[in-house]
């Protein structure tokens, strides 16, 4: 338990941002800085994680076999600025962890995380549950295009990963989108058109942090039409994209439509300005809210050969375990009620149409 004045300290990321709103408005780097940038993952192996670089020559035995057809994206942001950063991660990965147990096990599951600092990855990393069930994408920030915060994903062991990969967005927040590529491949029994039978492709999935608040000119439709572009490319039989995407302008509403993309909430029913559907503004202190609303910054959107079966928000009222870090983080200057973040996270579980995971 943190014992120190969570305000007695300059937060260093607090200050970074502080100075790239005062930046003027994004600049493009070069070309070069946008090109994707491999990198490896990580499985643990019992002892300890391994490093492995692209496809894995070959898998441990399987005790749970998957459903060759569905999927459970899980993503949420859990609040970089907020003190008592280890304390409320603690109690997000014990909400995981139950959300994780309580779907069927044949299901396999990838979890997306915002806002993740160096010691949330540590916790990641040394949770059993997270060991015996998942790759990571982040051992370290090495990768990470800030050195002090970015975005890390859990993938089900059981899924053939070939490859993940990071792009650059451009950011005055050094945002950037983390793919990962699964394999999966067409049945050799299927009939379905447009496809080979025995065809190889991949499920590729993206998970990003979209540039906060409010730019002139605009950046995040630059950065969504970046990511479709890599999640329309040929090799791509079906793909998902979710995190926080800040939308929170009018325009954020019809992006994905301007891309190709489906969003998983409406597609489910959903509706705009709806209670239902907002993912922001109910776990922040009251003068944020009365300034700034609620909005439905958390989203997934899709595409390809791939069909939403479900979707609901996750990670309501979920609170820190110990009273004494609720009570100073109500009598804090932030006045959070103990929550671990400010977002709901989101929820969908989809099926693949016409390929199977390998």
């Amino acid at each position: 338990m943190s014992t120190s004045n969570p305000n007695s300290e300059p937060n260093p990321i607090l200050a970074a941002l502080t100075a790239a709103l005062s930046s003027g408005p994004a600049q493009k780097l070069d070309d070069e800085v946008y090109k994707p940038r491999l990198q490896s993952y990580w499985r643990h192996n019992g002892s300890d994680w391994a490093e492995i670089v692209g496809r894995l020559s070959s898998e441990p035995a399987i005790s749970v076999p998957i459903s060759s057809e569905k999927l459970r994206l899980i993503s949420w942001n859990i609040d970089i600025l907020v003190p008592f950063a280890e304390e409320r991660m603690r109690a997000a990965l014990q909400y995981l962890e139950a959300l994780v147990a309580s779907t069927p096990a044949s299901t396999p599951i990838v979890i997306f995380l915002q806002e993740m600092g160096i010691s949330d990855l540590g916790q990641i990393r040394d949770a059993p549950w997270v060991q015996q069930h998942f790759h990571i994408t982040e051992r370290d920030e090495r990768n990470w295009a800030s050195p002090l915060y970015g975005t890390t994903t859990l993938v089900d062991r059981r899924l053939r990963i070939e490859s993940v990969f990071r792009v650059r967005w451009i950011s005055k927040f050094e945002r950037d989108g983390l793919f990962v590529d699964v394999s999966v491949v067409q049945p050799r029994d299927a009939d379905a058109p447009g496809h080979v039978k025995g065809d190889r492709k991949v499920l590729r999935l993206c998970n990003t942090h979209l540039e906060s608040l409010v730019a002139d000119p605009p950046v995040r439709p630059l950065q969504l039409q970046v990511a479709a572009e890599a999640l329309h490319q040929g090799v791509v039989g079906a793909a998902l994209l979710a995190g926080d995407l800040n939308a929170i302008q009018p325009f954020d509403r019809t992006l994905h439509e301007e891309n190709g993309l489906q969003d998983a909430y409406l597609v489910r029913g959903g509706r705009e300005d709806s209670d239902e559907g907002y993912t922001w503004g109910y776990q922040v202190p009251q003068p944020m809210r009365e300034r700034f609303g609620c909005s439905r910054m958390d989203k997934i959107l899709f595409r390809g050969d791939i069909k939403a079966s479900w979707f609901e928000r996750i990670g309501m009222g979920v609170r820190v375990e110990e009273e004494e870090v609720r009570e100073r983080m109500r009598e804090g200057e932030q006045d959070m009620e103990g929550w671990v973040t400010d977002h709901y996270g989101v929820l969908g579980d989809f099926e693949l149409v016409g390929w199977v995971l390998e």
